[in-house]
């Protein structure tokens, strides 16, 4: 068969963060991935392949923020939330 024949399978997911403050971090599983503006516009998002991560949302002065999210392939997630400031 042509390779055009088979269909061609996407296993990439989207997150978008939509979190107070802004230049917040996130990392993805522990590595840094940038920060909430750059994947909170509505052609924004975070790529990723479809699987189970751990979000970790930090800022100074801010208590730290984890997250456990499961993306299916073709899935787009938005999380939203606000960060609390530390006592």
């Amino acid at each position: 068969y042509p390779a055009w024949y088979f269909p061609v399978y996407d296993a990439r997911a989207e997150l978008k963060t939509l979190v107070s403050p802004r230049d917040t971090a996130i990392y993805v599983d522990g590595f840094y991935a940038g920060t909430v503006d750059q994947f909170d516009g509505v052609f924004q998002s975070l790529k990723l392949e479809s699987g189970p991560y751990l979000i970790e949302i930090v800022a100074p002065g801010y208590e730290p923020l984890e997250v456990n999210v499961r993306i299916s392939p073709g899935e787009k997630v938005t999380y939203r939330g606000d960060l609390r400031r530390e006592p």
